[in-house]
């Protein structure tokens, strides 16, 4: 299916959305990759998923296979999942290795990413290959850098420096202290939906009273406050939503450490533009992460932590998992709607749809932000 999307009303999103056709069409993902997924900031991963030296992470996002590698410094390093001498897919699925070796002709390198070796390189000889040989064939390395516990890479590797583009986010959650995140749980989920479509529930602040009723009160959810921090991080504020909301436990999990009264009943949540979805809580905190690999079909992976390393104790272990369990409960529901919602938000008759002032301003510089940056690649 063929778009322009240089001919996409600007103006037309803020009372329809971005039209029907932009969530389904190949042509139109192609162009995603290099304008949105290869340009900017995007996220892989957490980094609690990789604890041990070795550790390895396959990871598909647009149309690039990357590997996230925890290396023998214990530091996050990634690398483009494809092996330097016939491009091969290296690894298939998350494994420990101390060495990697290509299954294709095994080529083998070291968690750096520098070749170790590659055997009969000079075909029927045992001379073992040169350092001068192996020194431009190790790894394609990416930029990265971990946030929040988060691994955002930058593809094309000419995007603002990432402390810069995090910036607006940084001063909102001053007084929040990531150090003491520490992993509940982190499930892997697939969704027959676009990726766009998945952000744009994320930030429908609208819908969750009414699909998740476990999670908020109407009440609540009617003091949501818009917040647009930069031209790619917006989100919703809701300053009594913790408070607000009816206690499962007479133990809580205990707050960040340090958090100012203000924000103890706080519940904040984030797109960091294009596939960050960051929800803090004063006890807890979400993060989801979107990786699409076609039009309509994107896995996501959902972790949630524990806001202070406190809560980790035995005594709290109940209140992990209900905690888990009714985050997962509720991206559940959310890829059962989006799965339907696939088939009926690209249906011509979509385009008819009626954003309201007073829920969708969010929503509405989410599909701005998509398009400016689409409209900007296309010239």
């Amino acid at each position: 299916m063929k778009i322009d999307v240089k001919q996409i009303d600007a103006g037309a999103t803020q009372q329809r959305g971005l039209p029907p056709a932009v969530f389904k069409s190949p042509d139109v993902f192609d162009q995603e990759c290099d304008a949105v997924f290869r340009s900017g900031w995007v996220s892989l991963a957490s980094a609690q998923q990789l604890p041990n030296v070795g550790d390895m992470l396959p990871v598909k996002i647009g149309d690039a296979s990357l590997l996230v590698i925890r290396n023998a410094e214990e530091e996050i390093g990634v690398f483009h999942n494809i092996c330097r001498h016939k491009a091969a897919p290296l690894v298939d699925s998350a494994c420990s290795k101390r060495v990697l070796v290509c299954p294709y002709h095994r080529w083998a390198y070291s968690l750096d990413g520098s070749l170790r070796a590659a055997p009969k390189y000079y075909g029927n000889s045992d001379e073992h290959m040169s350092a001068e040989d192996k020194q431009d064939k190790g790894l394609l390395p990416v930029r990265s850098v971990v946030w929040w516990d988060t691994i955002f890479v930058n593809l094309s590797g000419d995007a603002e420096p990432f402390e810069e583009f995090i910036r607006p986010l940084e001063q909102q959650l001053e007084g929040y202290d990531p150090a003491g995140l520490s992993l509940v749980s982190s499930t892997e989920y697939q969704s027959a939906a676009n990726w766009k479509l998945a952000v744009d529930n994320f930030l429908d602040g609208y819908h969750v009273p009414f699909v998740h009723s476990q999670a908020v009160t109407v009440d609540s959810i009617l003091n949501q406050d818009d917040l647009f921090l930069s031209d790619e991080i917006i989100g919703l504020r809701l300053p009594t939503g913790a408070s607000d909301k009816p206690a499962k436990t007479d133990k809580p999990l205990p707050h960040f450490a340090h958090l100012t009264e203000e924000n103890t009943g706080t519940q904040q949540w984030f797109g960091i533009f294009p596939n960050t979805l960051l929800f803090v809580d004063p006890v807890w905190v979400q993060l989801i992460i979107v990786r699409p690999e076609a039009p309509d079909f994107a896995t996501e992976t959902l972790t949630i932590y524990a806001a202070n390393p406190d809560a980790m104790a035995d005594e709290f272990a109940m209140q992990r998992q209900v905690l888990s369990d009714t985050l997962n409960e509720v991206n559940r529901q959310d890829i059962e709607l989006l799965d339907k919602l696939q088939f009926t938000r690209t249906a011509p008759e979509a385009r008819h749809s009626h954003l309201v002032p007073a829920w969708d301003q969010v929503n509405v510089r989410f599909h701005q932000i998509w398009l400016q940056k689409m409209q900007r690649a296309a010239g």
